[in-house]
């Protein structure tokens, strides 16, 4: 009886830290797409550089070899979105609740984490796009209203 004590003691323990290394991972993975999201709105990240992230998050590609929880259809559209230069806000959030998933799934390798910040980076240049259409619209509707 006393050793079934210590192993249920043991398990519940082991059970408490893998919730909180999961919280913490989830924190962190948030940090990283508010922060990423925000330089890149902001102009203080590129897109032009995200080329050689999206390279390595394309290799993210490899784990859909592997007996997975993504669907075939999950990694072909990882793939199709990853093959575009551009990403309309839509595709970009599409994106990275994909790559959230596979962080979820693959976070013990790196090309998980890139496909993050790829995609986190790719929802940024979306929202900068779209602050500049916006702008851009006022600044013709103010033009218009001079005249």
């Amino acid at each position: 009886m006393r050793i079934n004590e210590l192993r249920n003691y043991v398990d519940e323990r082991f059970n408490q830290v893998n919730t909180r290394i999961s919280k913490l991972a989830e924190a962190y993975s948030d940090y990283q797409e508010f922060f990423v999201e925000y330089l890149t709105a902001e102009g203080l990240l590129k897109a032009e550089k995200a080329a050689m992230l999206r390279n390595e998050a394309r290799r993210v590609m490899r784990l859909a070899a592997s007996g997975n929880p993504l669907s075939k259809e999950e990694w072909d559209r990882i793939k199709e979105l990853l093959d575009k230069d551009e990403l309309t806000l839509e595709e970009a959030l599409e994106l990275r609740e994909l790559a959230r998933k596979v962080v979820r799934e693959y976070g013990e390798y790196p090309e998980a984490w890139k496909l993050h910040i790829y995609a986190s980076i790719m929802v940024g240049e979306a929202i900068r796009r779209q602050s500049q259409q916006q702008q851009q619209g006022q600044k013709e509707q103010e033009k218009q209203r001079q005249c």
